[in-house]
C-alpha cells in the first residue's frame, strides 16, 4: 500500500496476536507489528491472499480484543525473509477495540517510563488517570470518526 493512500497514522506496536482464517478455521500465533486505527500489520512465513478475511486477537492481561479483518497486501520483507501482511479492520467495532487495546499498551508503557523518571512506582490506575487527562479529547475526536 502506498503511503499517499494511507489514511491513518500507523503506531509501531510488538504485542502477540493470534489470527484465525475465517474459511478454514485454522488458527496461528504471531506477533503484531504495527497498528493504525484503520488495520495492522504483521510478519507470516509465507504469503496469505489479499481479501482473506482474518478473525484476530490481541491479549492483553486477562482480556482478549477480537476483531475481525480482510488481507489487503502481502510484501517479502528482504531484511527478515517473511511476509509483512497488513489487513484492513471490516467494521467500525473492530477498530475501536484495536484502538482500545493500543490505549491499554500504551498507558503501560506510559506507567514504566515514568516509574523510571520519577525513581518510584506510578500505579496503573494514577498512570491511566494522566493519560486520560492528557488523551480523551484526541481520543474522543478519533472515535467521532469511526462513527
Amino acid at each position: 500500500m502506498e503511503n499517499e493512500k494511507r489514511k491513518f497514522f500507523r503506531h509501531p506496536i510488538k504485542v502477540p496476536i493470534q489470527l484465525t482464517r475465517v474459511e478454514s478455521k485454522t488458527s496461528l500465533k504471531s506477533q503484531a507489528e504495527d497498528l493504525s486505527q484503520g488495520g495492522l500489520s504483521f510478519l507470516w512465513p509465507e504469503p496469505i491472499l489479499e481479501g482473506t478475511h482474518l478473525e484476530l486477537s490481541i491479549p492483553i492481561e486477562k482480556q482478549l480484543f477480537k476483531m475481525s479483518a480482510h488481507v489487503t497486501h502481502s510484501q517479502k520483507d528482504a531484511s527478515t525473509g517473511l511476509f509483512k501482511i497488513g489487513v484492513c479492520f471490516q467494521d467500525s467495532i473492530s477498530a475501536f477495540r484495536a484502538k482500545l487495546a493500543e490505549e491499554i499498551i500504551q498507558i503501560r508503557q506510559y506507567r514504566e517510563k515514568m516509574s523510571l523518571l520519577r525513581g518510584r512506582q506510578l500505579s496503573e490506575e494514577e498512570a491511566a488517570e494522566i493519560w486520560i487527562d492528557r488523551n480523551a479529547e484526541d481520543f474522543a475526536k478519533l472515535m467521532e470518526s469511526v462513527s
